[in-house]
């Protein structure tokens, strides 16, 4: 009896070339002679014959089988060195949770160029790893392909790609954010700004999202909220905190929410810098939950990622993938974020 629902022979070589939209000749070059093809033909032949399970060389019927524990994460940029850590502590949770079930952890990459993409891409193909963790980042493409072409189970990390086909893991920024948002107002809070991040990004449509909620919510007109551009570092709370203090005295906003804590230290620095007290003049709320926040004077409010969960429940979620348990392609798992009132946020109802 066939295994796995396949058919009794397996796919054929003419199964691979009508996948591949090449002909049989095609498939068995790139298959037997890949440097005689040329590269975007194999690679898209290669991606062909491991959708659908055709076994051409010992590699790739190791990873059929399920033989290889070797589990590629791609990383989203260069690693950014800040007081948010959140790509590098979910890194760290991920290796230790795949090591205590008895995978390996391979890096894809320290950086993201144009060639980085191709070398993912081809890695993914190249049958020497058996799933896919993506942190904060979109699949990687390379010619015409992208690591979905692989065909192996993948997990999306950080940014919520689950509508896209693909289970993901993520934080409850929108809310989270809302509820802190919420606080302030019960704090005596009318008027605001939001220092967000890079406007593509799918955390800054999750947390502008949550702050428009929150004061729609409590009935607080638009024009109560001020949109401040950052880019979730230093330098775009620095510049923010000089857009911030160009406005009249009596314009600005009571409570500055950011989108890092990252952006929020930058802020709270060229304000203190201006002569203004956080959080006399102006309260301050970052998100991320880094450490460094309770050692700042004053010490930093903020909205806590769970990161090690985060990292722990992707790393699962693909071993279930990979051990063959059914997953639903728009599988979302949402684990809360926690506030964390300090000494940047102050009451200033009458």
């Amino acid at each position: 009896m066939a295994k796995n629902n396949e058919r009794a022979h397996g796919p054929s070589i003419a199964d691979v070339a009508r996948e591949a939209g090449v002909a049989t000749s095609t498939v068995s070059r790139a298959l037997s002679k890949p440097g005689r093809i040329a590269e975007p033909t194999r690679l898209k032949v290669e991606a062909a014959a491991r959708r659908l399970g055709y076994t051409v060389n010992q590699t790739a019927r190791s990873l059929r089988v399920g033989h290889t524990r070797t589990v590629m994460i791609v990383l989203p940029e260069a690693l950014y060195v800040g007081a948010s850590q959140t790509v590098i502590e979910g890194l760290a949770s991920v290796a230790s949770t795949l090591t205590d079930r008895g995978y390996h952890l391979l890096i894809a990459n320290v950086s993201r160029e144009a060639w980085t993409d191709e070398h993912i891409v081809t890695t993914a193909l190249g049958g020497t790893i058996c799933g896919l963790i993506l942190m904060a980042t979109l699949p990687p493409k390379a010619a015409e392909l992208t690591v979905a072409d692989a065909g192996l189970p993948m997990v999306s990390l950080h940014f919520d790609q689950s509508a896209q086909g693909i289970p993901s893991v993520v934080s409850n920024d929108r809310a989270a954010i809302s509820e802190a948002v919420d606080t302030l107002v019960g704090m005596g809070h009318r008027r605001f700004a939001y220092v967000g991040g890079r406007a593509d990004n799918y955390h800054e449509i999750q947390r502008v999202s949550g702050v428009s909620d929150a004061l729609t919510t409590a009935g607080l007109p638009a024009d109560a909220l001020q949109v401040l551009r950052g880019d979730f570092n230093f330098g775009g709370g620095v510049r923010a905190a000089e857009d911030y203090l160009h406005l009249q005295v009596d314009q600005r906003p009571s409570a500055v929410v950011c989108a890092n804590d990252d952006t929020a230290i930058g802020f709270i620095k060229a304000v203190s810098d201006a002569g203004l007290s956080v959080p006399d003049d102006v309260s301050v709320i970052g998100f991320d939950g880094a450490p460094v926040g309770a050692f700042m004077v004053p010490s930093l409010s903020t909205i806590q990622q769970s990161t090690t969960e985060l990292g722990q429940y992707a790393a699962d979620l693909l071993i279930r993938m990979v051990e063959g348990e059914a997953v639903a392609q728009n599988e979302r798992i949402e684990v809360p974020c926690q506030l964390t009132l300090r000494q940047s946020v102050r009451d200033i109802a009458p």
